[in-house]
């Protein structure tokens, strides 16, 4: 990955935050479930935003272990672990048939936020 396609993954990171937190502070289930789905993918496109700053490559696997030790490899056991419990929710909040409870959801969206921010500060220096 080059500095732009690093860019363009952080700012999505942010875009799709900005996007879990209004749906959020909505009142239906719904709008909780599709939070914690928006926050899964917030995560990955935050990881991808680190792993293509500090290693120049993103993980395209579909083992979501490799994910996260890349970004173990790239940043922290800390920022390993928050994409870590997004990506143990992923199915359940993209394929999913239950709906989250909002304190579900705002775990997730929570976890999102904490990688965002050790990705803003990975990229910035």
């Amino acid at each position: 990955m080059d500095a732009a396609a690093v860019r363009i993954r952080l700012k999505d990171a942010v875009t799709r935050l900005a996007s879990a937190d209004l749906q959020l502070s909505g009142s239906s289930p719904h709008e909780w479930k599709h939070a914690a789905e928006i926050a899964v993918s917030a995560g990955i496109a935050a990881s991808d935003a680190v792993c293509g700053h500090v290693l120049g490559y993103k993980v395209a696997s579909e083992s979501h272990s490799n994910a996260v030790a890349a970004l173990r490899q790239a940043s922290s056991a800390s920022s390993a672990k928050h994409l870590d419990t997004l990506l143990a929710a992923k199915s359940a909040q993209s394929y999913g048939d239950r709906l989250p409870t909002h304190a579900d959801a705002s775990r997730l969206v929570l976890h999102a936020w904490r990688l965002l921010d050790a990705a803003e500060t990975i990229v910035s220096t």
